[in-house]
């Protein structure tokens, strides 16, 4: 992860310093990559797992914090991998094989070049050129080739992209575009210094054609000059309707954002993740949450609209961090606004929970078990039923799972406190 003026690296120099947002940003990618294995390694019958990482602005590799030397990118990547060859295989029979292609690539020549060093005196140095590939150019210019081959070496294209960008112009939304087109199943995990685009706009406001991708028109210069002077929720407005633009053009139907403080930039930045897949979507937020205080989303976490949502009035001062405090007022805000979506949403009085999810999975800040919860206890006081995939009725003390259905019961309550008759 390389920043444009914080880290420098060069062989024979002392390491940049590690800063606590990109600490916080590396157990993320660690912690996901932890359950991301473990997840798709679950059946007994695999014997291979074929997937390709990419880090497209890996740095020099290392960092110092005190006495210690910290780990970048590009080793966080491939221990990732280490460990879960190990631990997906303890309680196999058969073994399972983990073919990992990795490319980092960096702008920069001297730092890929510190890179390379480290590389060599490590235990991969064996792999570079081989299942390590180091490129030094812009992302995006090197991306057609990655996708290229990726495609060549694997069928369903199962990759994982870090793009850990230095502000929030070397991810253009066609990279993002050309990822979620080519690949089947690609995940990807983006950084977009969207203060630092709030602030050039707050000074400037000129040079838009570039930033047009972003949302960002005259029509949003105009809003964002009207409302800047209320820093909260006049900011959270313009970052949510950038948040939205990304989403809608990035062609990833699962966009989960969170924010992070830099207290190195004095400034907010997105850290994005992206995906084609409700599940992927769900293991992500269930990261977050174990990283409590350290991720925050602004407003409230239940049912939320991206964009100018008018209930920011309401709670502008509030910023939700993934604490216990927060999971409890979710939890009851779902149980007040989950009903309505769920009516809403039926067809002929049926609903299957893998469209519900899918239609709310970049609305809400709550788990896959956070809504089925509050879905639970809807079935238990009968304003629900669930029926299995098999067609079969669930009991109602029975947890509920995505391939289930739900539906209005034959007899509804008479006295109904969601759905009216």
């Amino acid at each position: 992860m390389a920043k444009k003026d914080n880290f420098r690296w060069k062989i024979g120099e002392p390491l940049p310093s590690i800063e606590a947002h990109t600490e916080r940003k590396l157990e993320v990618i660690e912690q996901y990559l932890d359950i991301y294995f473990d997840t798709v390694t679950a059946s007994r019958r695999m014997d291979n797992l074929r997937i390709t990482i990419v880090d497209g602005f890996c740095g020099g590799g290392l960092y110092q914090k005190g006495h210690e030397t910290r780990f970048g990118s590009p080793f966080v990547l491939l221990n990732a991998v280490e460990r879960a060859k190990v631990r997906v295989n303890e309680e196999r029979h058969k073994p399972l094989e983990i073919s990992a292609q990795f490319y980092f690539s960096d702008a920069n020549s001297i730092h890929m070049a510190a890179l390379r060093d480290e590389l060599q005196r490590s235990e991969y140095a064996s792999r570079l050129d081989n299942t390590i590939i180091l490129q030094t150019g812009k992302f995006d210019e090197l991306l057609p080739s990655i996708l290229t081959d990726i495609r060549k070496r694997q069928r369903q294209g199962r990759s994982f992209f870090v793009l850990d960008q230095w502000g929030y112009t070397d991810v253009p939304i066609q990279s993002l575009q050309k990822i979620f087109s080519n690949l089947q199943k690609p995940e990807a995990i983006l950084t977009f210094s969207i203060d630092a685009l709030l602030n050039y706009l707050r000074k400037d406001g000129t040079g838009l054609d570039g930033l047009k991708q972003f949302g960002v028109n005259p029509a949003f210069v105009s809003m964002w000059q009207e409302l800047k002077d209320d820093e909260n929720f006049g900011r959270a407005t313009a970052q949510r309707s950038i948040m939205e633009a990304i989403r809608h053009n990035s062609g990833a139907q699962f966009f989960t954002p969170f924010m992070m403080y830099s207290k190195t930039d004095k400034r907010w930045m997105l850290l994005a993740h992206l995906s084609k897949h409700q599940a992927a979507r769900d293991k992500m937020l269930s990261v977050h949450w174990d990283q409590q205080n350290h991720f925050q989303h602004i407003g409230k976490g239940s049912l939320f609209e991206m964009g100018f949502d008018h209930r920011l009035f309401e709670s502008k001062d509030s910023l939700f961090s993934f604490r216990q405090d927060d999971e409890r007022k979710l939890l009851k805000e779902l149980e007040d606004e989950l009903p309505a979506r769920v009516m809403d949403s039926m067809v002929d009085n049926v609903l299957a929970v893998d469209q519900l999810l899918s239609q709310i999975g970049n609305l809400t800040a709550a788990k896959n078990n956070m809504i089925f919860d509050v879905l639970q206890k809807l079935v238990g006081e009968g304003e629900l039923q669930i029926i299995k995939k098999d067609g079969g009725r669930k009991k109602a003390s029975t947890l509920i799972e995505v391939s289930d259905k739900l539906v209005r019961p034959e007899q509804p309550l008479l006295f109904s406190k969601y759905f009216p008759k």
